[in-house]
């Protein structure tokens, strides 16, 4: 069923708990409401109830649900409160099995099938050896369970949900927000929910109400709301936003002395060194010294280039360039590499839009790589060239963001050069913010003509030459070759 809600307000004491509050829900819809401590989330769910006094409308398939009978109202909809009420001394099958108080007379007992309705939902919830436990003996988080089944068995279309893992384990949560997800598939039940836990709330809802201070700040699918900027201005948190298949993971982005541990690897010695004529003095195959060779030199190297050669870098700077095509090709290549690493690799998009579907950033998101697209396309097929460059601002304070917080060990920014160039953002402080990176975070950068600042703080210069390419002849580029 659906639900509606419009223009909802709540004062008590002079103090308004909800200001101009809508929200919609379609049947089978999950809509998870979040925000921060005392942002009208419970309250909103109670008014939804039909528990609290209020201003405005909501409305259930049309129906009036403060006009609703209390028994007609429970028939509709279920309400899982933070803390329910827990009588002493009764049972868990009995507690759930109040569920079906609404489709009992008032004088009537649960029938057989309400009976059995009831261990199967405690079965359903992993429960079934608690049947005959007394509610006020159980944990929070049995507790939470038990409370969820007998909203369940009240098989109410419209289910309201506040803070429904709150006292639950990891596995626990999973199985509960796994089986709601199920019983709505079938669109007979519509789910509004609070949660915390932002990752949750966005992986499993079809939507996020976002509430600040008892009004709506943002209300849209998961990838919209749960952003940086509005969990940085509602919540005050610093956080690092990821993609993962799908899934926007959110994790706190604060720097600890122990928050970040090299891998193993970086204090191995190099393994093209490890044979015992490399050191060796009087082997015929060992060299001292600095190496001699002209930047422009094809001869083989005949000198070590390492000085110290048990050990490899911490970090690197790598620039591809160049005007032939596979910049960015390499640098996707970089990425798996990190992947395969379990490195934490992310990649910031300039220029490019997102909705190219190529292959990298599909592979990239499947893969868990921290992806942004900062741009609307190349300029070619600009409508707005003033609004691209602002993207592109506030896509350099993303990269920025992500270089200082030392989270990943790989970043790609990919077509930076182009911003740049264009004379869009300050060159310098590009240059001294990959200049002075955590020491355990390697940079690629992409796109062509990198000017002089970018190849002085790289450590690694790759210019990648056009021979001949069918754009010169009017063909058209084959897509998952060319991009």
């Amino acid at each position: 069923m659906s639900v509606a809600a419009s223009n909802l307000g709540v004062t008590i004491k002079d103090a308004a708990l909800l200001s101009n509050v809508s929200l919609t829900a379609a049947p089978g819809e999950w809509v998870s409401v979040i925000g921060p401590n005392g942002a009208g989330k419970s309250t909103l769910l109670r008014v939804l109830a039909g528990v609290l006094p209020h201003v405005g409308s909501v409305t259930i398939n049309g129906a009036d649900v403060a006009a609703l009978p209390p028994r007609e109202r429970a028939k509709l909809v279920s309400w899982v409160p933070q803390s329910p009420t827990v009588p002493v001394g009764m049972s868990v099958l009995d507690f759930v099995l109040l569920g079906r108080t609404p489709h009992l007379h008032p004088l009537s007992s649960p029938k057989s099938s309400d009976v059995e309705l009831g261990h199967q939902t405690l079965d359903m919830l992993d429960l079934t050896t608690f049947a005959g436990r007394r509610v006020d003996t159980l944990s929070g988080g049995e507790l939470q369970r038990v409370a969820i089944g007998r909203a369940l068995v009240q098989q109410a279309p419209v289910m309201l949900l506040d803070e429904p893992t709150s006292a639950l384990d990891l596995g626990h949560q999973q199985d509960v927000l796994t089986l709601l997800d199920e019983l709505r598939g079938n669109g007979e039940r519509t789910i509004i929910s609070t949660m915390h836990d932002l990752t949750l709330a966005g992986h499993f809802a079809d939507r996020i109400l976002l509430l600040s201070n008892g009004s709506v700040a943002a209300d849209g699918p998961a990838a919209t709301v749960l952003t940086e900027a509005n969990i940085s201005k509602h919540y005050r948190a610093k956080v690092l936003i990821r993609n993962v298949q799908g899934t926007v993971v959110i994790s706190p982005r604060i720097a600890t002395p122990s928050s970040f541990h090299l891998p193993a690897h970086f204090h191995q010695k190099s393994p093209e060194f490890d044979h015992p004529e490399d050191h060796n003095p009087d082997s015929p195959t060992h060299q001292e010294g600095p190496t001699a060779m002209s930047e422009n030199s094809t001869e083989p190297l005949t000198e070590n280039p390492a000085e110290n050669k048990s050990t490899v870098a911490k970090s690197l700077v790598v620039v591809n360039t160049g005007d032939g095509k596979g910049k960015s090709s390499a640098a996707f290549g970089i990425m798996i590499r990190g992947v395969a690493r379990d490195w934490n690799v992310g990649v910031v998009q300039f220029v490019k839009s997102g909705d190219w579907n190529v292959g990298e950033e599909k592979i990239g998101r499947q893969l868990g790589v921290d992806w942004h697209n900062e741009g609307q396309g190349f300029t070619w097929n600009s409508e707005d060239l003033e609004q691209d460059k602002a993207i592109a601002q506030q896509g350099w304070e993303v990269a920025r963001a992500l270089i200082e917080a030392g989270e990943h060990q790989l970043l790609i920014l990919d077509e930076l050069t182009y911003l740049i160039n264009w004379g869009w953002i300050d060159p310098e402080p590009v240059y001294e913010t990959i200049k002075n990176r955590p020491e355990h975070v390697s940079i690629v950068v992409t796109g062509r003509d990198a000017p002089e600042g970018l190849i002085e703080v790289a450590d690694t210069v790759s210019e990648v030459v056009k021979v001949k390419h069918p754009f010169d002849k009017g063909i058209v580029a084959k897509k998952g070759i060319d991009y």
